[in-house]
């Protein structure tokens, strides 16, 4: 099973990333994965809080670390019963928008007793996700006054 969500966010690769990478924040904009701490390196484990109809923590491995283009990891923390996949990418349509993708693919002998759950409860969070970084990249780039804001300027 999978499920693709996606969002414009006008603003550069470079800020979306910036964002992204920023694990620190994310408690402070992001209401689906409240709570992140590891190393974005393929390889790193992360310690993660994502919130569905309740919190839950996971622990996945960062499988792939794109500069300015895609993270993922892999979570296998009930073995091969249910194991998810998710990635974040990002796809420049201009100097300062991009399209912003989230894709989570489920597989495991208990993804289908499930399935009905995370076609709601997770697409809703990856789109909470989306809309959220789309709201504070923006203002990030554009700043109050509605220019982009330069380095070192405000």
């Amino acid at each position: 099973m999978e499920i693709h969500t996606s969002i414009v966010i006008d603003a550069p690769a470079f800020s979306v990333w910036n964002l992204l990478t920023d694990l620190a924040s994310y408690s402070r904009w992001n209401p689906f994965i409240t709570r992140i701490k590891g190393e974005l390196k393929q390889g790193g484990r992360l310690d993660m809080e994502m919130k569905l109809e309740k919190v839950i923590a996971i622990d996945p491995v960062v499988q792939d670390v794109q500069l300015e283009r895609q993270i993922s990891w892999l979570d296998k923390s009930t073995g091969n019963l249910f194991v998810a996949e998710h990635r974040l990418e990002i796809q420049t349509l201009a100097h300062d928008r991009v399209t912003f993708f989230q894709i989570a693919s489920f597989t495991g002998p208990i993804v289908s007793l499930v399935e009905e759950k995370l076609e709601t409860g997770f697409r809703r969070g990856l789109e909470e996700m989306n809309s959220a970084l789309k709201k504070v990249a923006e203002q990030s780039w554009m700043g109050s006054t509605g220019q982009p804001v330069l380095a070192g300027k405000n």
